[in-house]
């Protein structure tokens, strides 16, 4: 009934929206890179650059940024698993799955955008770059994160490792931790390549704008897919098997 969904959303929320190991490794992970990155930019601030060399520490930069932010996301990987046996009750409560689902990832996305802006700040201070070219990378940045956080999140869903938990409390050995810090390392050497890529091609037409505003494009195509095949994902396993 409705009285019935209502009553568990607000019980998900409650249990959702709540600081968890996750949300509190994104910020530690961050805090220390930003330490580092300040440090690196220093010393190329320092180096007398070509504009080869300028687009190659935009790239490094971006690696710099998006490797410690993306590694966080293992843990997401572990969310649902983590309620051990209780996470079997989704399948049987009032309502439609997606919404405890993605109450779990609340604080994850609430916390990662200030993380993303101050970090982009901080990057766009230390090489020159517009206000306008760092909303833009920290949008670009923020879409790649939640787009790996919701891959992520899919690959608990889809080998759930509950029973695991439920014995023992944790599990040595993850495959969708494994999976999840793999391709954080390939899609962040991937972004960086393209972050060098773009904003050389964007320079030699004397507008870096555009390649920031392409790099935002692309990443917001990978968040809208892995949004769009988290939901179907979630149908299939909770209401056709």
């Amino acid at each position: 009934t409705e009285i019935q969904q209502f009553g568990f959303i607000k019980k998900s929320n409650s249990k959702g929206c709540r600081p968890n190991t996750g949300t509190f490794e994104i910020s530690f992970l961050c805090t220390v890179s930003n330490g580092k990155f300040m440090l690196i930019n220093r010393i190329f601030g320092a180096m007398q650059l070509s504009t080869f060399g300028l687009r190659m520490v935009y790239a490094i930069n971006a690696l710099l940024i998006t490797l410690p932010l993306l590694a966080s996301n293992s843990l997401v990987a572990t969310y649902y698993s983590r309620e051990g046996r209780a996470g079997y009750m989704k399948k049987t409560k009032p309502i439609y799955a997606l919404y405890p689902l993605l109450t779990k990832l609340f604080f994850n996305v609430a916390f990662s955008i200030p993380t993303v802006f101050i970090t982009s700040i901080i990057f766009g201070v230390l090489t020159n770059i517009s206000f306008g070219q760092i909303i833009l990378f920290g949008f670009a940045v923020l879409f790649l994160h939640v787009g790996h956080m919701i891959y992520s999140a899919t690959l608990d869903i889809m080998n759930p490792q509950n029973e695991q938990y439920a014995t023992t409390g944790i599990t040595i050995d993850n495959p969708n931790e494994n999976k999840s810090t793999i391709l954080a390392f390939i899609l962040a050497a991937a972004f960086a390549l393209i972050t060098y890529r773009l904003l050389y091609e964007s320079s030699l037409g004397g507008s870096l704008t555009l390649g920031f505003t392409k790099l935002f494009g692309i990443s917001l195509i990978y968040a809208a897919c892995t949004i769009y095949m988290f939901i179907k994902r979630i149908y299939a396993y909770y209401y056709e098997i």
